[in-house]
């Protein structure tokens, strides 16, 4: 007789059965069981922050690479804010109605309340919203493709500097744009960006059009300044990301590096963070704002140490043969491509650090790496309360032969 094979749990069923066990709690929000912004809303902080680093563990259990993590306990940071932590969100416009999509993608559920950013953010874009409905700007619809305006996007640093941006689907309605920002800047808005997006594709991202106000606002990480747009990645969670960058810092310390490789480096944020550490870094990026506002950022901070590499990783990896001090990664979601990670490790760097947005494909990643080098630390880093998302930092050090 066959023996039915075993299915393996996938990240969502593991969190189905620890959810299961703990207690239900009211949620804050009023949209919470119709609005999929929040997933974890109706369980307690520190359930959720447990069943996070549980899911995490299961993971690794189920992979058979227990193995790997035994020499260090993985450990959580909590977030210092439970609620209003997010520096930057994305509200759709579609079907007459504005904010987060609901139960499936042509599911958009109105907001009255979002408790994810800060209130005066979420005042601006109500502020937006109505602006534009008094000049009868029409929304996007996207099931047939028509219609003008298509995402509001709010970002609000910790300095306290205000950016709102519209991404519409083509030029027009210019006055009434231009009416919308001069109020929104009277009302103390700093920056206001139009963005074009001309695909059928889901997009929050644009080619900029017009800006109203400042060009850029500015965020503070570990004492450095970072120009920031409406298209600029950065960590949503400041307070989270700033433990995390520390964290890589005093990692890379311990190897006293004579250079480092920042891959997947985005605005380089944490290449500026460490710059320090090192006499030299080499980031390699290939999405040009991220560049473009990366080199800004160096003359920002008079930082001198830092050569920018415009190319995709993976073609970067075949013809680079120096061996770094220390090497950082922090790649999409997909994780590293098997290629430019098994040059990575030929290169032999005496310290890597990895954060990942993915435990499935970071696992996969570890599970070449850990052959070669020895999991230092493992951090689950919950940039993300209130949902089933959480970042991982993984400290590695090359193994003796």
């Amino acid at each position: 007789m066959k023996h039915k094979k075993k299915r393996k749990k996938d990240q969502a069923a593991h969190y189905e059965e620890f959810l299961q066990e703990i207690p239900q709690v009211s949620p804050h929000c009023a949209h919470y069981y119709d609005c999929g912004g929040c997933t974890l809303q109706e369980y307690s902080y520190e359930d959720q922050l447990a069943v996070k680093l549980n899911v995490f563990k299961a993971m690794v259990e189920e992979k058979k690479m227990s193995h790997y993590f035994a020499d260090s306990e993985i450990l959580s940071i909590a977030s210092p804010k439970t609620s209003r932590y997010r520096q930057k969100m994305d509200y759709i416009c579609s079907f007459g109605l504005s904010g987060l999509r609901g139960s499936s993608f042509s599911d958009v559920v109105n907001l009255s309340e979002c408790h994810l950013i800060e209130e005066k953010s979420f005042n601006f874009y109500q502020l937006a919203l109505k602006l534009s409905k008094e000049l009868e700007i029409p929304d996007y619809h996207i099931r047939n493709n028509s219609g003008f305006l298509r995402y509001i996007t709010v970002r609000r640093t910790r300095l306290g500097h205000q950016l709102v941006s519209f991404l519409t689907s083509r030029v027009g309605y210019e006055d009434a744009l231009e009416s919308i920002a001069q109020s929104l800047l009277k009302a103390g808005v700093d920056s206001v960006v139009w963005q074009i997006s001309d695909g059928k594709g889901d997009t929050s991202f644009g080619t900029p059009q017009k800006n109203w106000g400042r060009a850029y606002i500015e965020e503070d990480i570990l004492g450095y300044r970072f120009n920031l747009s409406t298209n600029t990645f950065f960590q949503a969670n400041q307070e989270v990301a700033e433990k995390a960058y520390s964290m890589i810092r005093d990692h890379a310390n311990s190897f006293s590096p004579d250079s480092i490789l920042d891959l997947y480096s985005g605005t380089c944020t944490i290449g500026i963070c460490l710059s320090k550490t090192t006499p030299k870094i080499i980031a390699v990026e290939n999405f040009s704002p991220n560049r473009d506002m990366a080199l800004k950022n160096f003359t920002l901070n008079k930082i001198d140490n830092i050569e920018y590499i415009d190319s995709d990783v993976a073609e970067f990896m075949k013809t680079w043969e120096t061996t770094p001090g220390f090497a950082v990664c922090n790649p999409p979601r997909n994780g590293i491509d098997e290629k430019p990670l098994r040059k990575l490790i030929q290169l032999k760097p005496q310290g890597i650090s990895y954060l990942s947005c993915n435990p499935k494909t970071l696992l996969e990643d570890l599970a070449i790496m850990a052959r070669y080098y020895k999991i230092e630390s493992t951090t689950i880093l919950d940039m993300f309360p209130q949902t089933k998302h959480f970042e991982t930092l993984v400290q590695l050090r090359l193994l003796e032969k």
